[in-house]
């Protein structure tokens, strides 16, 4: 009995170092095969002519919050300060930086934006500075 324990212990620790080296070779031959390249996105197309050279990740800027009525029309908007997250070919990940409400408005279906939210702007309504951004929301009768 004493001879099989002796021999079962053996085997136990001749199987862990075993083991042990083995995947250690295995870790070091997977870092020198692993190349990663990092791929930078730019905008494209219609958002980069809309938005312009820049913004980058990283930007604070401001893009505008809009309340719409029932059958989707745009009724009344403001102006919200961001941060450019992530930029993708035709995408940008936003976050908002404030806390905006558009207040009560009976048929609005969006009344406001807490600090944090993050969004995907598609339409490429950003601006680099708050009064660009009421300009904006001015000329298309957003803003009261």
């Amino acid at each position: 009995m004493k001879n099989t324990f002796t021999i079962l212990t053996l085997l136990i620790y001749l199987f862990t170092f075993t083991s042990c080296n083995s995947d250690q070779k295995k870790v070091n031959n997977s870092k020198d095969t692993y190349h990663y390249v990092e791929e930078k996105a730019e905008l494209t197309g219609v958002l980069k002519q809309k938005v312009g050279n820049w913004a980058k990740e990283g930007e604070i800027c401001y893009g505008v919050i809009v309340a719409t009525n029932s059958k989707g029309k745009a009724e009344y908007g403001k102006p919200v300060k961001a941060k450019i997250v992530i930029i993708e070919n035709n995408r940008i990940k936003m976050k908002a930086l404030e806390d905006v409400n558009l207040g009560e408005e009976k048929g609005c279906s969006k009344l406001s934006v807490s600090s944090g939210t993050t969004w995907w702007e598609k339409d490429g309504d950003l601006f680099k500075t708050k009064q660009e951004a009421v300009s904006f929301l001015k000329a298309k009768g957003l803003i009261r």
